[in-house]
């Protein structure tokens, strides 16, 4: 998924309460069974309409590429509706509520836990596909109480963008722990840059997206050893923030502009390093050429702290309703989205990323540098958790950050007002 979450997600817990009814209590009941409401999926052929929603470059071109599942079955038809990323969660508690769902959906992975806990999702059904196939960070984030409620279509993580024309200039090496990458900013900026390092600021900017992975890179775990609540307040938090932060009050970061100007800044050399997505690389060649990204853009796995190297883990499920019309049709597709060989047709077609690990033997990620970088980080990531109460408590986390970040408040301070949004929250089931 590549739009920030933010943009359609905030405060989406809150709405579920007006918008879905009793059907927020109903899930909770499906996901205490699960079981219950698993169906198994035979090897038939599909038959009858599928219909799908799907977003953003991914909704545009879905429809051409199913005509291999329905050449397959051709009993079956697929239909495809493609819906912006920032109308799904509005267009999807009023389908759920009114009980007008189509049968399956593509769904961001930060949007799960909104979507599981209206009720409105099946959990996939029993042999339909197994877990240890996919991408361990995607496969994690399908599973929410226990049950898998999507299944994996595709991956994203993050990795660290860099000038290696200006590094090389600057003297300096990819950075590969915490310290190295501030003594890496500190060079490109001694050497002519106006920043060193382009992190995202506050709640406009998914902030969490970098500080999140800090604080696993710290040691530190969302949740207590019993997995029931949330554990924020602690050394691991503090030194996350006080890493984030340093950026910014050494001058070795911008207060605002990720996203906005970051591209400009990066390829004019003011900003020459930045941590984002496999689709940078398009949007660089775009804007300066192929060419010009092969000989002055480096990528590589994100630095190490104490503990490890995570990175953010996102990119895209397929689920199916509840009420789905056809759910043996859209279960059949989805497996079939989900096959390598499917996943590697789909690669070609859009450059998303297999999730599902025999596609990546494909000659076409194994000859590319750039793929196996991100191959390498997909090892380690870190997803956000699968948790209706998330979006609100990640908000207050980029609100609390970007104020340890302007010196407004300590790291410490931070980290307990952090603990008792989490309190007071609690998980949202």
């Amino acid at each position: 998924m590549k739009l920030g979450r933010k943009a359609v997600a905030v405060g989406i817990v809150g709405l579920l309460a007006l918008t879905a009814c009793g059907r927020a209590d109903e899930g909770s009941a499906d996901r205490q069974t699960g079981a219950a409401t698993t169906t198994t999926v035979d090897d038939s052929p599909a038959t009858g309409d599928i219909t799908v929603w799907a977003m953003g470059e991914e909704g545009e071109k879905l429809p051409d590429f199913v005509k291999g599942f329905t050449d397959e079955n051709p009993d079956a038809k697929v239909q495809v509706t493609t819906i912006p990323w920032a109308d799904v969660m509005t267009k999807f508690q009023t389908a759920v509520a009114a009980g007008t769902v189509p049968d399956a959906i593509m769904i961001g992975t930060s949007f799960m836990p909104t979507m599981v806990s209206t009720g409105g999702l099946a959990p996939v059904p029993d042999g339909l596909v197994e877990s240890a196939d996919f991408v361990e960070g995607a496969a994690a984030s399908t599973v929410a109480d226990g049950v898998e409620y999507g299944v994996p279509w595709y991956v994203e993580t993050r990795v660290m963008y860099y000038r290696s024309d200006l590094a090389e200039a600057a003297g300096v090496a990819a950075p590969t722990t915490w310290e190295e990458l501030t003594a890496f900013a500190e060079a490109m900026k001694a050497n002519g840059s106006t920043y060193g390092l382009q992190l995202p600021m506050g709640d406009a900017e998914d902030s969490t997206q970098v500080i999140l992975p800090f604080y696993s890179q710290a040691g530190g775990s969302v949740f207590n050893e019993a997995g029931d609540a949330y554990d924020l307040d602690n050394q691991a938090m503090i030194d996350a923030l006080n890493y984030y932060a340093s950026f910014f009050t050494e001058g070795l970061s911008p207060l605002a502009g990720y996203g906005d100007t970051q591209n400009s800044a990066f390829v004019d050399g003011s900003d020459p390093a930045f941590i984002s997505g496999p689709w940078m690389v398009n949007v660089l060649a775009d804007m300066q050429g192929e060419d010009w990204v092969e000989q002055n853009v480096a990528t590589v796995p994100v630095p190490a702290g104490t503990t490890n190297n995570d990175s953010y883990i996102g990119g895209a499920h397929l689920g199916v309703f509840n009420e789905a019309k056809n759910a043996d049709g859209a279960w059949k597709l989805v497996r079939w989205l989900a096959e390598p060989e499917t996943q590697q047709e789909w690669y070609a077609a859009t450059n998303d990323l297999p999730a599902v690990n025999s596609a990546w033997d494909d000659e076409a990620l194994t000859a590319n540098p750039r793929t196996q970088v991100l191959q390498e980080q997909l090892k380690n990531t870190i997803a956000p958790p699968t948790v209706p109460s998330w979006d609100e408590l990640s908000a207050t986390i980029e609100t609390e950050a970007e104020k340890v970040a302007n010196g407004q408040v300590t790291a410490e301070d931070a980290a307990t007002t952090i603990q008792a949004k989490a309190d007071a929250l609690g998980l949202g089931w």
